[in-house]
């Protein structure tokens, strides 16, 4: 089986980048895998990065392009897999599945968009692109369609024959010819003098009842390499259509922008129309799921993220709290300054002999090396340390020797209004129960579903409630201890041999073996 599974931000190298390649990872011992994106990303680094097994997975990097037109290369697949945030359209692959790591809240204002985008596309007689295409953009005088070496459009229904011409050329010297079909009937056969000179293309289109489209293929004739880049350009696309003719000289002459968006091929009139056309929704987290449901009214199945809880072992515990997280700045950022306010706090009504390590990567920006700043400046006068960009064994090290784990994303905000603002699963609590931490973690967004009151953790509501829990854990070294063992036991049910079982079950519910 040939496998899709498409990230445009795949070189952030980041959470959702990993649960997207630990799919392709055991996908690809039994299936061809191919991880699609738009800016070249080395595998032996994303396998160094997010210690995985990426040698059976080819990487392929094509064109950039707005999401809608990543629909017809869903179609070269048998499953198509879109795990890339935020970006939605429609699968024509045999089989789809969609990652979602927090939906998006939709409004009365987008679907009307779609609907007027929609009409708009059928008064004007536009063809639909269905398989086949890379990229639009507008040069010179006309639109230029780049394709691969199969396309794919239905030509509009019309009650009356007429006549379609666009020119056709190819784009690698290995393509030497095409073959036209029309309603998969070959109609003519083209030979190419060489890459980037066109041939002129005629076509009558017979006339037929209304909705029911012409379909035209295009195949390129010869060999081409498996670079992932265009094989065939259609360029100077026109019809005798009354309709398109006010079509050009309105969006090919005048407003071009509009004419471009208008090229995009949809499925449906709102982004549940997208959705829709795969056969499972796949969320990251219950509390995802929850908000799937509740904005999109569409149930989805979990599968949480793999964690590599078997590097983390528990060591002699030292007294300290650790919180591991992104520096960043804006609400949704970790809560650093939060966190050091409660410590401080503590420390300032008698805590002795602890101390709060943060430990995160840095961003790159002017407002997030501020943030920094702040939460350095912050920190100075007690026992905080600021750790930026650790070597992953130091951390590893942090991990084993702390004894508690502070979670606080989310702090301050309204989990009715922004939900995306909370943390929807928490990598980084697992990590610190498979290392031994005792979790004290907000209740809020997806940690209640890891750390259980008083069984593995402890979960709190307000900065006075982070403080009387973890004193709670400091003054008794039992209780601690138990929760403490209850936490390592609990983080397995996140490995990754779990992380393959509940992926073949969700397949099998797809019928896929």
């Amino acid at each position: 089986m040939r496998v899709g599974i498409y990230n445009r931000w795949l070189a952030t190298l980041g959470g959702g980048e990993k649960h997207s390649l630990a799919i392709a990872e055991k996908l690809s011992q039994d299936h061809h895998v191919e991880v699609i994106t738009h800016n070249p990303v080395q595998k032996s680094l994303a396998e160094e990065r997010l210690n995985l097994d990426l040698a059976r997975v080819e990487f392929v990097t094509i064109p950039d392009r707005h999401s809608i037109e990543m629909a017809p290369v869903s179609a070269e697949y048998d499953l198509f897999i879109n795990a890339s945030y935020m970006d939605f359209f429609p699968c024509f692959a045999k089989k789809g599945m969609t990652l979602v790591y927090f939906p998006l809240k939709l409004n009365r204002g987008i679907a009307f968009k779609r609907k007027i985008k929609l009409y708009a596309r059928k008064w004007f007689k536009l063809p639909a692109i269905m398989a086949g295409f890379h990229a639009f953009h507008y040069d010179r005088d006309t639109f230029r369609w780049a394709a691969d070496r199969v396309i794919s459009i239905n030509l509009p229904a019309s009650s009356r024959d007429y006549q379609v011409e666009f020119d056709l050329s190819s784009q690698q010297r290995g393509v030497c010819g095409a073959t036209i079909l029309l309603n998969n009937h070959p109609i003519e056969t083209l030979k190419f003098d060489g890459v980037n000179n066109p041939v002129r293309c005629q076509i009558i289109v017979p006339g037929s009842l209304p909705g029911e489209n012409s379909k035209l293929t295009i195949l390129a004739e010869g060999e081409a390499a498996l670079d992932g880049k265009p094989k065939m350009e259609i360029s100077r696309y026109t019809s005798n259509i009354p309709q398109y003719r006010i079509y050009q000289w309105l969006f090919e002459k005048l407003f071009r922008g509009m004419g471009i968006r208008l090229q995009y091929y949809p499925l449906g009139t709102t982004i549940l129309d997208y959705v829709d056309s795969y056969d499972l929704i796949l969320a990251n987290s219950e509390y995802t799921r929850g908000w799937i449901r509740k904005y999109w009214g569409r149930e989805s199945r979990v599968l949480y993220p793999a964690v590599e809880v078997e590097n983390y072992h528990p060591a002699e515990k030292q007294h300290y709290i650790l919180n591991v997280g992104r520096f960043f700045a804006g609400s949704h950022n970790k809560k650093h300054l939060e966190m050091i306010k409660a410590f401080k706090r503590m420390v300032n009504d008698g805590l002795t002999g602890w101390e709060l390590h943060l430990a995160g990567s840095t961003t790159p920006g002017m407002e997030h090396a501020i943030y920094l700043e702040e939460v350095t400046r912050a920190a100075q006068g007690y026992p905080i340390y600021v750790h930026t960009n650790m070597p992953y064994q130091e951390l590893l090290d942090l991990y084993s020797h702390s004894a508690i784990y502070w979670h606080a994303s989310g702090f301050g905000e309204d989990e009715k209004k922004e939900p995306d603002k909370f943390e929807h699963f928490g990598i980084t609590t697992v990590e610190a129960m498979a290392a031994g931490c005792v979790p004290v973690v907000i209740r809020k967004g997806g940690q209640p579903e890891i750390v259980r009151h008083e069984h593995n953790g402890l979960l709190w509501d307000t900065l006075d409630g982070l403080q009387d829990q973890t004193l709670r854990l400091i003054r008794d070294d039992v209780f601690r201890q138990r929760l403490s063992q209850a936490a390592v036991l609990a983080s397995a049910q996140y490995d990754k041999r779990h992380f393959d079982q509940r992926l073949d079950s969700l397949l099998h519910q797809i019928d896929i073996q």
